[in-house]
């Protein structure tokens, strides 16, 4: 802990990916995509189907996955995640704050390192959902950019994402964190050279998270 509480000092720049890392969302993603599979296929899309298809791996090829062992073929993936971001942006107003909250800690450990570090998101969520739930529990101004799906040609677990934020802040891989908890974006991040810190959401990433990150915790007061 303290070899990793001297990196954390070191470091000149903090990237943290979004869902699962600063807020969690995993409710809400569940039943965005269990409301379009029961419209569009009529089948009844679990927690645990989301966990084996989808979670830390990317939606598209998860969906093609589910669907093609469920006997459907022809259709447009494109036109599913669509559909599931539709409902995803009415159900962030809706369940704003029932089903999304912040992540243990991670208002303090911003405010204590307030003015002492850059702070950068790099996430495979969409902008506009990012900034509407982090206006919304009062931390959206403690990072300075957002790098989203659409900055990138190729997504995580491509290290392109974080590769293009240490550009953005003229930085090395030794001058920053990263604060990760998918599995693709573990892979990203260690993809780029990056020292990581994944973050223990239990039940969802439980099975990989130890593997992945150079360190672990639950809750970011572990470093205070």
């Amino acid at each position: 802990m303290e070899e990793v509480k001297k990196k954390i000092e070191n470091a000149r720049v903090f990237l943290f990916d979004f869902d699962g890392t600063l807020v969690n969302l995993d409710k809400l993603n569940v039943d965005g995509f269990a409301i379009v599979l029961k419209d569009m296929f009529n089948l009844e899309f679990t927690r645990e189907d989301f966990m084996k298809y989808v979670s830390g791996k990317g939606a598209k090829g998860g969906l093609i996955q589910y669907l093609n062992e469920r006997g459907f073929k022809d259709f447009s993936t494109k036109e599913i995640i669509h559909q599931y971001y539709v409902h995803k942006k009415r159900l962030i107003e809706e369940q704003l704050d029932e089903e999304i909250y912040l992540i243990p800690g991670i208002e303090r450990f911003l405010k204590h390192y307030d003015g002492q570090k850059r702070r950068i998101i790099v996430t495979s969520s969409r902008e506009e959902h990012v900034k509407r739930i982090l206006t919304h529990f009062r931390i959206y101004d403690n990072f300075e950019k957002i790098f989203d799906r659409f900055d990138v040609v190729r997504g995580k677990p491509a290290p392109e994402a974080y590769q293009q934020a240490m550009e953005y802040a003229g930085v090395n891989s030794t001058q920053c964190i990263v604060f990760e908890d998918s599995f693709y974006g573990l892979q990203s991040a260690k993809g780029a050279g990056l020292f990581t810190i994944g973050i223990l959401n239990r039940g969802w990433n439980d099975d990989f998270v130890y593997q992945l990150a150079d360190f672990v915790i639950s809750d970011y007061m572990e470093f205070l």
